[in-house]
């Protein structure tokens, strides 16, 4: 991947883009850097992947201040997923999207038995749908676990044509089922409108489960990356949201006295312009 300085998220709706003040270059592993305690713990605020300094601790090895930060940076890492969502949303969006909620008759509170089941509805509905195995089903789901610990689903149908709530019901085989059609005031709407329901109570989420499943078959966004001399122009646009924020990035270095290899951070300003779309 080249370096850029300029990223451009499309969507039917909007056009999202990032202009960085330092420009970003691939990224670089870093498997057998030595990086005292006080910056790993900075760098695990602020990336997910920090496994790639070396073989990360279970949650249960972790002491207690460990354990808290791991819970804070994957609570940080779904609101942030948010977004993602509410983009795959927008992409696929269509007037068969359906919203469902599958709950459990038993009180099941076991994530890996809920999750296991929850996969083998998927591939029965597949089925029932259109009669093959092969994976065609277009979805968004996540799961939600209440105070009392009981487990349920909630999951975008995209393009799902009309089945018999009595079929639907059979299929599910473990409970209640809920479907309805999603209506939007406007089209702008529906991304943020139906994302919420996956940023909804994360403290709850189990830290080391699976929160957000989607079939391979979604459209995504277009991204383009490039490294420009000039911002993006938004003349004669309608910009929505604007604002600049500050960033922290790792920099990777070999030390010229010992040839060791280092890291450092670097701060740098980040302006994020959200542009409705003239065709939405």
């Amino acid at each position: 991947m080249k370096a850029y300085n300029q990223k451009i998220i499309e969507t039917p709706t909007y056009t999202e883009i990032y202009e960085y003040e330092a420009i970003i270059t691939p990224k670089q592993k870093a498997k057998k850097i030595d990086i005292d305690s006080e910056r790993r713990q900075e760098l695990e605020w602020l990336y997910e992947d920090i496994g790639e300094l070396d073989k990360r601790k279970k949650f249960d090895e972790l002491s207690s201040q460990g354990q808290y930060d791991s819970l804070k940076r994957k609570q940080k890492y779904y609101k942030n997923k948010r977004f993602e969502i509410a983009r795959l949303i927008d992409m696929n969006f269509d007037k068969q999207t359906k919203f469902l909620t599958l709950t459990f008759k038993e009180n099941i509170q076991d994530i890996d038995d809920a999750n296991n089941e929850f996969k083998k509805f998927i591939k029965r509905l597949n089925y029932q749908t259109y009669h093959t195995k092969k994976a065609k089903l277009k979805y968004l789901a996540t799961w939600e676990k209440q105070q009392r610990g009981a487990i349920h689903y909630h999951i975008i149908l995209f393009t799902f044509p009309y089945m018999p709530f009595e079929q639907l019901s059979e299929v599910w085989g473990h409970g209640f089922v809920t479907i309805n059609k999603i209506d939007v005031d406007s089209i702008e709407n529906r991304g943020r409108y139906v994302s919420k329901y996956f940023d909804k109570d994360l403290e709850l989420k189990e830290h080391k489960k699976k929160a957000f499943f989607k079939s391979r078959n979604l459209k995504e966004p277009k991204v383009t990356k490039r490294l420009v001399n000039k911002p993006f122009d938004t003349s004669d646009q309608e910009i929505i949201y604007t604002s600049d924020y500050l960033v922290k990035r790792p920099i990777f270095f070999n030390d010229r006295d010992s040839g060791e290899k280092c890291m450092d951070f670097q701060e740098s300003i980040v302006r994020y312009t959200k542009i409705k779309n003239n065709s939405a």
